[in-house]
């Protein structure tokens, strides 16, 4: 009690000096007291003010840095900013702004994208000039459209700190709403300055409203915040607007302004009392301060206190210093849980709620950030158009090889329907149609070919697929298209076809397509009874042309000939080359035969009209071979062979002439044919062999050679003699097939006859269409490879004067190739064809065979003798050995010793025989005793 008693001593014994010096000084120190004490209240107000924007400020902030990251990683996933062109936009033209190739203006989704996961506001700015211009965004303006093309407050701090490529936060008023920003420079590869990255949130300054409405100095004094520009932002709610402007312009001296500074919001709060409101609210409380004193202190306190709790502690929801701290953990990074609790709908509360969905949000993100990368890189890295439509048909969304293909913007397509966009324009119910099927749970996929038109308005095919997406409750939710132009695909389709049906060299139809036009013509002219003709052509003398200019020369000659052709006939008629230099030809609406002979005639001149090839003037000619429908009333087939046939037999009439088919040499030509056939299967049926003919020297009386001669087994008739089957093939490939096979026979007949110590030279007889091969001397060269047995000495290829004569260069050029080998030739029936001293001098042939026909009648006719002694005496002046054939009787070699001849063969020493008995003639041979009489004398 004592202690109390000292106590209220000690405590009233102040108040009882202050109270007798109270009325001394009281009036003089209690006006400066509320002076003082206003404006102590009017500096704590704000402070609180500061604060509670502060706390706003950064959670704000820590929101706007997020929502900056998020979207400046969707734009760098697209590629680096880079200028290209202009663009149009909102009546102006702005620089084209891309993210790689994609651009940027009108690109709501990566704006729309970012407010999606951070909320708030984003903008994409062009630099045009020195104004920032939005060209993609999701600000709004007071009419509710999206603030695309207005210009950033050229004046403003952050149009100016993105010049000199800084980055600016802050509050900025964005058409006059206050946001919390943020702004950072776009830079291009150069690091040039194109344009800027922005994200903002609206400010929800309720609580500052409210706080800022609430205070009130004395009766007249009140509280304001003004924005950058010095205007009003927020007002006590006592007085009014004009009011106080006038009183913050004037500044009067008998008014006080407290002014606090916000440097993150660019805000100013003004706090203002009158000085002799104070001074007289000191005075009225002067004569009551003794006994009001102390309840006027705690009132004050409880003022403040409850000032503070409804101002600051209420709305934040919790201590300041505890908010600002976990502010700074979100900034940081740490979204960690905490057992922090607050008060519902408080700033405290949203903070915590908002750092449980940030985490929620990151730990999602972390989840799918792979899946999404990787479907995103599939879908606007596909070769394929790819769209998705609602389950209204309506596009949602479309990748970049949609845009490429169709020539549609991805803008243009979303909201659209593929079919405004050009697709399936032959079938307008098509994807109605695939809309009904969709209600079936059971379709789900259509795929097929299509034809779509592009935004320039060509038409082009695509290959389509299009299949549905249901929910879990199998209800549809949206259609996926697929698709790929195919033009190429059908050009290339094209092209195959046209390679099928036509000629690669002169683009004329080939076989097939002649062939089908054939039955065209045949079931027309069957029905309407017209004349048609059916004709062959064959060219005569294009080969010396293709074998001396080149087979490109021949090419281009062949080319020039289809273009005259068909210069010279109707669009209705065919030219279609069959051939290598063969053609055939349809006449359709001949009025009689005379017209097609004329035709033809005509043809056949314009033919042998010189032709320009490798800068030479040539000329060549043509045999032609028709038959005429329905005097000749035969089978589509039957016509075609028919006119080959009359043809051919045009070229045996010299070639150079039209011929019409004759029945009775058609079936001369079908017996040839058949007989050709049948030779041409001994071959496959081993009824050939080799007989061997010996050659002697009658001087020395020694076997010096074997001539080697085919035969015919045939199963039926018996042996067949050359005369009989070789002039059938000889102008054919077979003949090449079988002078190879005669060439390897006797290879592998000298092997048996080393092997019996039986080595003898052994000559082959090769025809005039083999020996001209290209490829001659290689083909020798592989046959004697089979055989390395046998030296290439011991083989002598006799050749007839007929077959050199026909191309003496080329024959030349493979002789000599031949004798590289170690291979000798012979010229054989010497004297019978269109022999010169010039030909035999380019000859490398080391024999002369003598032709039979002169030996053998030489003893009767003195001509023939005369023949003979020339060309004895011709062999020996080239130094080739002569070899007499014929020779019949043993007077027949006495002459040719005489005439200087040593070495014959001839039925006269041994008629040709089986290679079985080869071996036991030779060792039985005995010389004729009047040949060795007259070499020893």
């Amino acid at each position: 009690m004592q202690t109390n008693i000292s106590t209220i001593k000690r405590f009233l014994l102040p108040l009882l000096v202050l109270m007798v010096a109270a009325p001394f000084v009281l009036t003089s120190q209690q006006t400066s007291h509320q002076l003082a004490n206003t404006h102590a209240v009017a500096k704590e107000q704000a402070q609180a003010l500061i604060r509670l924007l502060n706390v706003t400020d950064e959670l704000i902030s820590n929101q706007a840095d997020n929502a900056m990251h998020t979207l400046k990683a969707h734009t760098s996933a697209l590629g680096r900013p880079a200028l290209a062109g202009s663009v149009s936009l909102v009546s102006s033209d702005l620089p084209n702004l891309l993210l790689g190739s994609t651009p940027v203006t009108n690109n709501y989704a990566l704006v729309d994208s970012v407010s999606a996961i951070s909320g708030g506001t984003a903008t994409i700015f062009v630099k045009s000039g020195n104004n920032f211009v939005r060209v993609a965004t999701n600000v709004k303006l007071h009419n509710g459209a999206r603030a695309t093309g207005t210009v950033l407050d050229p004046n403003g701090k952050a149009a100016a700190e993105l010049r000199q490529r800084k980055s600016f936060s802050g509050v900025v008023k964005i058409l006059d709403e206050p946001y919390l920003t943020r702004y950072e420079p776009m830079l291009n590869q150069a690091g040039a300055v194109v344009g800027a990255y922005y994200v903002g949130f609206k400010v929800d300054m309720k609580v500052v409203r409210e706080s800022v409405q609430h205070i009130r100095q004395l009766d007249t004094g009140f509280a304001a915040i003004l924005d950058g520009d010095n205007q009003i932002r927020f007002l006590s709610s006592h007085i009014s607007r004009d009011k106080a402007d006038t009183l913050l312009k004037s500044r009067p001296e008998s008014w006080v302004f407290i002014e606090e500074k916000i440097p993150n919001w660019g805000f100013k709060l003004i706090i203002a009392y009158s000085v002799n409101e104070a001074r007289s609210a000191g005075l009225s409380k002067s004569w009551a301060f003794i006994i009001l004193g102390t309840t006027l202190g705690a009132l004050l306190i409880g003022m403040i206190l409850w000032q503070l709790r409804r101002l600051i502690f209420m709305p934040l929801g919790a201590d300041p210093a505890l908010a600002i701290d976990v502010v700074k953990r979100i900034a940081a990074g740490n979204l960690e849980a905490d057992d922090i609790a607050a008060k519902p709908n408080t700033l405290m509360a949203n903070v915590l709620e908002m750092r449980k969905k940030l985490r929620e949000s990151m730990e999602k993100l972390r989840n799918n950030a792979e899946r999404m990368r990787l479907s995103a890189s599939v879908f606007d890295h596909a070769h394929d158009g790819i769209f998705i439509t609602d389950a209204e048909m309506r596009i949602l969304e479309a990748n970049i090889a949609f845009t490429q293909i169709t020539g549609h913007s991805r803008e243009a397509a979303l909201g659209s329907t593929p079919q405004q966009l050009g697709f399936a324009i032959y079938e307008p119910e098509f994807f109605d149609k695939r809309m009904q099927l969709s209600d079936d749970s059971e379709s789900s996929e259509w795929r097929g070919e299509t034809w779509n038109r592009r935004a320039g308005g060509e038409v082009y095919p695509v290959w389509l697929d299009v299949f549905v997406v249901r929910n879990d409750a199998q209800q549809l939710i949206n259609y996926v298209g697929l698709f790929s132009d195919i033009t190429e695909a059908k050009q290339h389709q094209q092209n195959l076809e046209r390679m099928a049906y036509h000629d690669s060299l002169t683009q004329l139809p080939n076989r097939t397509l002649l062939s089908d036009r054939l039955h065209q013509a045949f079931s027309r002219a069957e029905r309407t009874g017209e004349l048609m003709a059916v004709c062959c052509l064959d060219l005569d003398g294009f080969k010396p042309v293709n074998d001396s200019l080149g087979h490109e020369a021949g090419d281009h000659l062949l080319i020039q000939l289809a273009e005259r052709m068909n210069k010279c006939l109707r669009e209705s008629d065919t030219v279609a080359r069959t051939g290598g230099d063969e053609f055939a030809l349809l006449l359709n609406g001949m009025l009689n035969a005379e017209e097609c002979k004329l035709t033809l005639e005509r043809l056949l001149t314009a033919i042998r009209a010189p032709y320009l090839v490798a800068g030479e003037s040539v000329t060549i000619s043509s045999s032609i071979g028709y038959t005429l429908f329905p005097f000749d009333h035969s089978e589509p087939d039957t016509l075609l062979r028919h006119a080959d046939q009359a043809m051919y037999q045009a070229k045996l009439n010299g070639g150079s002439c039209v011929q019409q088919f004759d029945a009775e040499h058609d079936r001369e030509f079908r017996d040839l044919r058949q007989d050709k056939e049948r030779i041409e299967a001994a071959l496959v049926n081993n009824e050939f062999c080799l007989y061997y003919q010996p050659k002697v020297d009658m001087r020395l009386g020694k076997v010096v050679g074997m001539e080697a001669l085919v035969r015919w087994q045939h199963p039926d008739i018996g042996l067949r003699a050359p005369v009989m089957f070789l002039p059938m093939i000889e102008n054919t490939d077979f003949s090449i097939k079988l002078g190879e096979w005669v060439i390897r026979q006797a290879l592998g007949q000298m092997i048996i006859w080393q092997k019996q110590d039986f080595d003898i030279q052994v000559s082959v007889n090769i025809s005039a269409r083999h020996m001209i091969q290209e490829n001659f001397t290689g083909r020798l060269a592989q046959i004697l490879s089979e055989f390395p047995q046998v030296n290439p000495v011991n083989i002598e290829l006799e050749i007839t004067e007929t077959a050199a004569i026909e191309d003496v260069s080329g024959v030349v050029h493979t002789m000599n190739g031949c004798k590289l080998l170690g291979v000798s030739f012979a010229l054989d029936d010497f004297g019978v064809g269109y022999s010169s001293l010039t030909y035999l001098r380019r000859l490398p042939v080391e024999v002369i065979k003598i032709d039979r026909s002169f030996v053998y009648d030489m003893l009767q006719d003195s001509n023939d003798l005369a023949m003979v002694a020339g060309i004895i005496s011709l062999g020996r002046d080239f130094r080739c050995k002569i070899v007499a054939e014929g020779v019949e009787t043993a007077e027949h070699g006495l002459q040719l010793l005489r005439l200087g001849c040593t070495v014959a063969q001839g039925f006269g020493i041994a008629k040709p025989m089986p290679a079985d008995k080869v071996s036991t003639w030779v060792k039985a041979y005995q010389p004729n005793e009047i040949w060795t009489q007259l070499s020893k004398s």
